[in-house]
């Protein structure tokens, strides 16, 4: 059987699909199976999958109802576990590839370090290959905690990693929730004692120039179950500083959903609904400002994300208005208790208008 495991969850990326099995076909490191699954892709992709299958013997697909990316791999994972007596496992995402080399480096990395994780650094592209010095790569070994400070986005992710595969038999990725990666893969590293990183950028992550990023998705906001769980998980851990990063990585996730949120198309309401989401998670988050070591100037730019009607000067937007109106005063009222609690002077606590307390 084959020393290493691809899985590619497959949907609706008939454009891309071709380049990406393509980059894995040409590895030069060629003692591995590829396992395509269709996650009921309306488009070709299922046919193009078969395609490559009838061409490849060690691709192996599987047809399935859509269940989502986490469904996907998790099917995927399943198979791995079931029906091969491959040592190491690979996740990649169906619109990205990767270089030739990511197959042999990753795993001559684990080999020779004797890591059970190897990763590599990632390329978010519109389609370019980077420029990539094969004679100038440097490889280090270093501590989860380590390499979560240090790299804290490609730690995230769950691909541009190499796994033992006794890593991933009691992980699942959660069903039906958009940022799995972020619910997943720090218990897969903190599971381990040392990793190989490889810094250069063998993961090419797919980027589209012309997509509109003003499309906001309330399924957004599952990530802030993710930092939750991540931050207990830390602290349990006693590691409090990667605690203490993920908090505050949690900060600028909502202060920068927020203003996604107001720029978005949603109608007022929705707005108005996730609007109080985001202020709940950050106030009761902020509470702990000084635990993140938060500067003035830093806790006022995410207070002033959210609610700009409490910053200096008495204007506000017509949604922090639709907030005031709808909103129960007991809301409202914990909202200032919580701003004045802060006591930081150059933010001028009080309402746009002082009906709205009455």
């Amino acid at each position: 059987m084959a020393e290493i495991s691809v899985i590619v969850p497959v949907y609706k990326v008939e454009q891309y699909l071709h380049r990406c099995i393509d980059s894995i076909l040409n590895q030069t490191f060629s003692d591995f199976e590829l396992i395509l699954v269709d996650d009921g892709s309306p488009d070709n992709c299922g046919k193009i999958c078969d395609y490559y299958a009838e061409k490849d013997s060690r691709i192996n697909v599987i047809h399935k109802k859509n269940g989502g990316l986490s469904d996907a791999r998790n099917v995927g994972l399943e198979w791995v576990l079931t029906n091969s007596n491959s040592n190491w496992i690979m996740f990649i995402d169906s619109d990205d590839w990767i270089h030739p080399m990511m197959l042999q480096k990753l795993l001559a990395a684990n080999v020779i370090n004797n890591t059970n994780i190897s990763c590599c650094s990632f390329e978010r592209t519109s389609g370019k290959e980077p420029d990539i010095d094969i004679n100038v790569i440097k490889t280090y070994i270093v501590t989860p905690e380590k390499f979560y400070l240090e790299n804290n986005v490609t730690a995230t992710i769950a691909c541009a990693k190499l796994y033992k595969k006794d890593c991933l038999k009691t992980i699942r990725y959660p069903v039906g929730r958009l940022h799995e990666d972020e619910f997943t893969t720090y218990k897969i590293l903190f599971g381990c004692d040392k990793i190989s990183f490889i810094d250069a950028p063998f993961y090419m992550y797919y980027q589209n120039e012309n997509s509109i990023t003003s499309l906001w998705n309330p399924r957004r906001l599952d990530a802030i179950d993710a930092y939750k769980e991540q931050i207990e998980f830390f602290k349990e851990k006693k590691l409090s500083d990667v605690a203490t990063q993920q908090s505050t990585c949690m900060l600028r996730f909502l202060s920068t959903n927020f203003i996604s949120l107001k720029n978005s198309s949603l109608s007022r309401q929705k707005k108005l609904k996730y609007s109080i989401k985001i202020k709940h998670e950050l106030f009761m988050l902020l509470r702990t400002a000084k635990k993140f070591n938060l500067t003035t100037d830093e806790i006022e730019w995410h207070i002033g994300n959210v609610c700009p009607v409490f910053i200096r000067i008495y204007s506000y937007i017509e949604l922090e208005v639709i907030f005031v109106h709808i909103s129960s005063n007991i809301l409202l009222m914990t909202e200032f208790s919580f701003l004045k609690s802060l006591k930081i002077s150059n933010i001028l606590v009080f309402p746009a208008s002082s009906k709205f307390l009455s």
